[in-house]
């Protein structure tokens, strides 16, 4: 049985409500109103076809009216029961003529006449009366939609020499304050990560006066000597309020997991619980629906011209239908100098960003923060980190996670790399090269396409300069000519950061990227990835991680000597060179040569190869004598002054493909 007001929802073939206004006593026919339309139409309808559309299951009457206004009269505004009592003065003779007004012609005549009486326009009239049919039929369908005036939620646009905003409440003497704009945003972002991965309490002044301290200086970098050049920034206008970074805080759904809002039951937009429903939704991977198909994808043959490393491109690739079954490999630039480690007041460049993904899955496998050009030897290097526990590379960075936040240590079948870089791999490029002899990893050049994770990336903590974040062309101009673009654009962030702190944020931002939607209804990489290993995993490659790294690090040549192993101005020791008596050895009979593969990002450790035992890689320590130069990157100890080097034979860096390398059965 059907009642006036009842909602009855129809699904197919377009979804639409609609509201019973009138029944006829006679039961033969109503008029119904869809609570959607943008006018005042109403429908006549036989009653038997509504009955029958709901004992045919074709409609259904809802269980609650969601449009309905039922509120306490204290606690309405005077202002509103105003607005109310005109709109109801008005249409209140005109609904009670029922069924003249539902009738359009009749209606019409009704209106002319109300807005003659009134002085109110047609539109008014209409508006009030969509209102009223809409939300169930009372007087306090008429009150004003006032509660959605604002744009709660929504980020205000900023205009150039106009605050957001109140004025301040401490008078005008300190000026009218600073919009916290997208750039500003970005310090906060950056501020909030630093500080929750040096301090094992997160405080919310204690990171923002870290920020001020460290950001909101006057900062310069000398083009000549790349000394940072720091002056205070006394000028209250010129920095953001602590209300301000406190509302960014909380306004920002994907800020560390450490920081928690001020409200102690956060929604479920909120970040603490955005943070948490990734991670159980990558526990409940396995209930990812199956993808609707995989797409084959088709490659070009890749040639290359004897002897002119010529590489030809074929297109970006599609996904495959596995997880592993091949890898895209790309690198950007950063538009941030970094610091050294040794020397905070010493900058040693922009770094890059090179970058694995699964095609499969979108998910980032790999990543590695490198200093310098770019260069083969250095991509190599984030190829080694999909084969790593990202559990304990995030914690050497300060960040803990769950190994269902990062999964993956896996190597591919193919690799497809951005036709720049592949263009930087010299003799290690085809059949002959590391990947394919250790491997059995093909590499296959692909033409430049900007991935969705440059887009993090870019917008999160704006991190990749402005002609990388253009797209694919600007990328591989910055790729190539990337000393020549050293300097780039001064930014907030210059001189600040080191590439630890550079390499945590870049963390944070895969993670984000790892576990968000890309569309409402869509798996997160990381969920794809699971399902993906767990119904379509059976061909991932895993190879031991020690292994793989040593193997794809670059090889160099290093001198022993009576006081240890030189290389890269450090002196190294190592087990083996103690039992055998290396340098004992040297003192009788002088120095010679020997081969060391290296992270140029972190020089700790070397690893010594044997030609006779390819499977091993003895590491090698720094010595006491070079304790200075512990936790430094090649780039930064070039940087160190010259009382600080130790003086070694030059030392002529050779190509990774040698034969101790070459026989390592993967």
């Amino acid at each position: 049985m059907l009642l006036r007001n009842d909602l009855l929802h129809y699904p197919q073939p377009s979804a639409r409500t609609v509201r019973v206004l009138w029944i006829d006593p006679g039961q033969r026919h109503a008029y119904v109103y869809d609570v959607a339309a943008r006018s005042a139409e109403v429908e006549l309808v036989q009653l038997p076809a509504l009955l029958a559309d709901l004992r045919d299951g074709r409609a259904s009457v809802l269980p609650a009216d969601p449009y309905l206004m039922v509120v306490s009269q204290e606690m309405l505004p005077p202002k509103y029961l105003q607005l109310r009592a005109r709109a109801w003065e008005i249409i209140a003779p005109l609904v009670a003529q029922e069924p003249d007004i539902y009738d359009a012609r009749r209606r019409g005549q009704m209106i002319a006449r109300a807005t003659a009486e009134h002085q109110v326009s047609h539109p008014t009239i209409y508006r009030y009366l969509r209102r009223y049919w809409q939300r169930g039929q009372t007087p306090n369908a008429l009150l004003p939609d006032y509660c959605n005036s604002g744009g709660k939620g929504k980020v205000r646009q900023s205009s150039e020499g106009i605050k957001r905003g109140r004025p301040r409440k401490n008078g005008a003497d300190d000026g009218p304050g600073l919009n916290a704009d997208e750039d500003i945003r970005r310090i906060f972002r950056v501020a909030i990560a630093r500080y929750a991965a040096s301090h094992d309490k997160f405080s919310r002044l204690g990171a923002y006066q870290q920020m001020l301290d460290e950001f909101f200086i006057e900062r310069r970098i000398d083009p000549a000597s790349g000394r940072v050049q720091a002056a205070p920034q006394r000028r209250a206008v010129m920095l953001p309020t602590f209300g301000q970074f406190n509302y960014w805080l909380d306004h920002d759904d994907d800020r560390p997991p450490e920081v928690a809002r001020r409200s102690s039951s956060p929604g479920p937009g909120s970040g603490a619980s955005a943070f948490a429903g990734a991670a159980q939704a990558l526990r409940g991977a396995s209930a990812v629906p199956v993808p609707v198909s995989a797409t084959r994808m088709t490659v070009a043959a890749t040639t290359t011209a004897a002897g002119s490393g010529a590489v030809q491109a074929s297109p970006w690739p599609s996904a495959p239908g596995r997880p592993g079954a091949s890898y895209q490999l790309d690198v950007v630039r950063a538009e941030v100098q970094l610091v050294s480690r040794a020397d905070r007041e010493q900058a040693i460049g922009r770094p890059h960003i090179y970058v694995v993904q699964d095609t499969y899955s979108r998910m980032i496998t790999g990543i590695h923060v490198g200093l310098g050009p770019a260069s083969w030897s250095q991509a190599m290097l984030a190829l080694a980190n999909c084969g790593a526990d990202k559990q304990r590379y995030s914690q050497h960075y300060g960040r803990r996670i769950e190994a269902a936040q990062w999964p993956g240590c896996h190597l591919p079948d193919t690799l497809f790399v951005a036709a720049p870089l592949a263009a930087l791999a010299g003799a290690e490029w085809g059949d002959g090269g590391t990947l394919r002899t250790n491997f059995n990893l093909r590499c296959i050049a692909a033409e430049q396409g900007a991935g969705d994770w440059q887009e993090v990336l870019a917008r999160r903590f704006r991190l990749l300069a402005p002609d990388v974040a253009g797209g694919a062309d600007n990328v591989v101009n910055a790729v190539v000519n990337a000393t020549a673009n050293a300097a780039g654009a001064p930014c907030r962030l210059d001189g600040v950061l080191d590439v630890a702190q550079f390499t945590r944020i870049v963390i944070d931002c895969v993670l984000y990227y790892n576990s968000r939607q890309p569309a409402p209804d869509a798996a997160t990489p990381a969920a794809l990835w699971d399902w993906g290993v767990e119904h379509r995993g059976g061909a991932l490659k895993t190879y031991p991680e020690h292994l793989v790294r040593c193997s794809l690090m670059p090889v160099a040549t290093a001198i022993v000597g009576c006081d240890g192993i030189h290389f890269a101005d450090s002196i190294y020791t190592c087990a083996r060179a103690v039992q055998e008596r290396w340098y004992e050895r040297a003192r009788q009979r002088g120095s010679w040569q020997v081969k060391v593969a290296h992270d140029p990002s972190n020089l700790d450790t070397i690893y010594l190869l044997d030609a006779a035992a390819p499977m091993q890689f003895h590491a090698c320590h720094l010595a006491d004598a070079s304790g200075v130069r512990r936790h430094l990157s090649a780039v930064e100890m070039a940087y160190l002054p010259a009382a600080v080097a130790v003086t070694a034979p030059a030392l002529a860096t050779v190509r990774t493909n040698t034969p101790a390398l070459v026989s390592f059965a993967g």
